[in-house]
């Protein structure tokens, strides 16, 4: 059985003597991105998040942190190089950051605040008429929550194929109770897609995307990086893997 890992951190958990540990995780072309940045919080946003990767991916294949390399795939997704390695994405807002990892399922992941204003003036032009009917039955105060709903999900969905903003929103469409998707042109089959969406801390919505793998087992933790402060100091062991505190986020 396939098996899906996401782990999402609250970026206001990490210990400040942490950052410069977590920085040194990154590679020189992360770390130079990570510099670019004007805003700490976006620098920080960028280091949490290639961290989380690293040390997400030497979890489920036991390797040091700092020794995974990248590439970027024709359409633009970043994969682990070479291509034989484990599946990622990563995602990454005002707050908090979130990754997915699996050995062998091709994924996408986003994860939005509920803080943010919701434009929810721009639903007829990127949501399928579906979708913005929906949304328009909701009772206003539900609408920001719903528009995030749709949005995530929309988002995980286009960082699973690779396209990217290139894919038409309004060619699919999501539905709840149960959570589904529609194509309206001829994209694929619905039925080779899964989704998962979960409420993270009241304060974020996180959306994950698959293609295939029916039965995949999900996982879905809340990560404390902190308790990795004193084994980052060391070069994992052979066989060793990455130990953190973390809470599973249920669907309920």
């Amino acid at each position: 059985m396939s098996s899906i890992l996401v782990w999402t951190v609250a970026l206001s958990a990490v210990p400040e003597p942490l950052w410069p540990r977590l920085a040194r995780l990154l590679d020189d072309g992360e770390r130079a991105t990570a510099a670019r940045f004007a805003f700490e919080r976006h620098r920080r946003q960028h280091i949490a998040a290639h961290a989380l990767k690293r040390l997400m991916l030497s979890a489920v294949a036991p390797r040091p942190p700092q020794s995974w390399m990248f590439e970027t795939a024709a359409r633009g997704k970043p994969r682990v190089a070479p291509t034989t390695g484990p599946r990622f994405n990563l995602s990454h807002c005002d707050g908090r950051v979130a990754c997915a990892v699996s050995e062998d399922v091709e994924l996408g992941v986003d994860v939005e605040p509920l803080s943010r204003h919701a434009p929810l003036e721009l639903a007829p032009r990127y949501f399928a008429p579906d979708e913005a009917g929906w949304l328009g039955s909701l009772p206003p105060p539900d609408r920001p929550l719903g528009f995030f709903r749709l949005w995530t999900l929309k988002e995980a969905y286009i960082k699973a194929t690779g396209l990217g903003m290139a894919q038409e929103l309004h060619d699919f469409s999501f539905g709840f109770d149960p959570l589904r998707v529609r194509f309206h042109p001829s994209l694929g089959h619905a039925e080779a897609w899964r989704f998962e969406q979960r409420l993270i801390a009241g304060s974020h919505v996180l959306a994950l995307a698959w293609a295939g793998a029916r039965d995949a087992s999900v996982k879905i933790e809340e990560v404390c990086l902190g308790t990795l402060a004193e084994r980052l100091c060391r070069p994992l062991g052979a066989g060793e893997g990455v130990q953190c505190q973390r809470r599973t986020i249920s669907s309920g």
